[in-house]
């Protein structure tokens, strides 16, 4: 697995596993001798981040930039990131932005497109079969296009992550091949292949 685009852009609808999947990607570039940044956008969910990885990422040598609030335990989570992305990029192999849910969440690239688009991207666009509103292809897309306008980027690919947790058996992933293809159709993304390690491994057993 190889990304020719320096930032990498992680987004998708409520629960589909963006940050289970931007914690591992981070991981594995890094195992690979890759440079890496986290930087954490999700403005919707201040319950389960990449923020929450702070000391796994240091001993990996994966810089993390976030609110200098997030994770913090007092009453106020500050929904913004004062977010230099030339001068990220411009000190690792690759920038991973991991972004909150659906257009809400999209809403925090605004400002940093001038930028991104400037540099060069991936939008990674992940998909769960299993979650509430995306169970059809149909209205996958229909998310995902609802993301692409809030945020003013394009999705370049897809990932099929489609999971119930720790319920996930090989069988409900099989179940999910399909719908992964049909929205790569519909879409005319490529439908991303990562690592079995990168795809399926739960962070909580990183």
């Amino acid at each position: 697995m190889e990304f020719f685009q320096k930032i990498i852009i992680i987004t998708g609808h409520y629960g589909a596993g963006k940050t289970n999947f931007a914690v591992n990607l981070a991981l594995h570039l890094a195992e690979s001798g890759k440079s890496v940044t986290v930087a954490d956008l999700d403005i919707v969910n201040p319950y389960f981040r990449t923020a929450d990885f702070r000391e796994l990422f240091a001993g990996k040598g994966i810089k993390l930039a976030v609110s200098d609030y997030a994770g913090s335990r007092s009453s106020v989570d500050v929904p913004s990131l004062n977010l230099n992305v030339k001068g990220e990029v411009s000190q690792c192999d690759h920038l991973i932005i991991d972004v909150g849910g659906d257009k809400e969440g999209a809403r925090a690239l605004g400002r940093f497109v001038p930028d991104i688009t400037e540099i060069g991207y991936e939008m990674i666009y992940v998909i769960n079969k299993y979650r509430y509103l995306t169970q059809q292809a149909g209205q996958a897309v229909e998310v995902m296009k609802q993301i692409e306008t809030m945020s003013g980027l394009k999705c370049t690919m897809l990932l099929n992550n489609s999971h119930l947790c720790s319920e996930t058996t090989d069988e409900i992933v099989a179940e999910s091949v399909p719908f992964g293809k049909e929205v790569a159709e519909i879409t005319g993304l490529p439908l991303l292949e990562m690592p079995v390690e990168v795809y399926v491994k739960p962070v909580w057993q990183i």
